[in-house]
């Protein structure tokens, strides 16, 4: 049933939550093809997101999220797909969000370098680290 906002997929869904339908045999995702139907091919490199899950922040992620199923294509937008993962309910986006670190030093140019696997590391709380380390050592 069509709402004032979310066009909700009331047919075939697949087992990832997505509306799904055929075309010739070949399967097609319900909002892939809403949005190339009104806006013409998806970028190269991009994936779609629908942005009506953004503004449910009561709605969790995965497949159980009823916003999948959303064919509106005003509601969906070609981006790419880290940005896709940062603006849902995600732990890495929730971890993406933290301008501090546990402890509370900031995350910021200064006190933050990037591991080789992608971690943000505050230097003030490596640097106590260490120093505790060499101290253990030491003593």
């Amino acid at each position: 049933m069509k709402t004032e906002t979310c066009w909700p997929w009331s047919a075939g869904i697949h087992r990832s939550g997505y509306g799904i339908f055929s075309v010739h045999s070949k399967q097609v995702y319900a909002h892939r093809y809403s949005f190339e139907l009104h806006n013409g091919p998806i970028p190269q490199g991009l994936v779609l997101d629908h942005v009506c899950h953004g503004w449910d922040r009561s709605c969790i992620s995965g497949i159980r999220c009823l916003h999948r199923r959303c064919v509106n294509p005003q509601h969906l937008e070609a981006v790419p797909f880290a940005e896709n993962v940062y603006r849902g309910n995600t732990l890495a986006a929730e971890n993406a969000a933290k301008t501090h670190c546990p402890v509370g030093h900031p995350y910021d140019v200064a006190n933050t370098y990037i591991t080789p696997e992608g971690w943000r590391v505050c230097r003030e709380c490596s640097r106590k680290k260490d120093a505790k380390r060499r101290k253990a050592v030491t003593s």
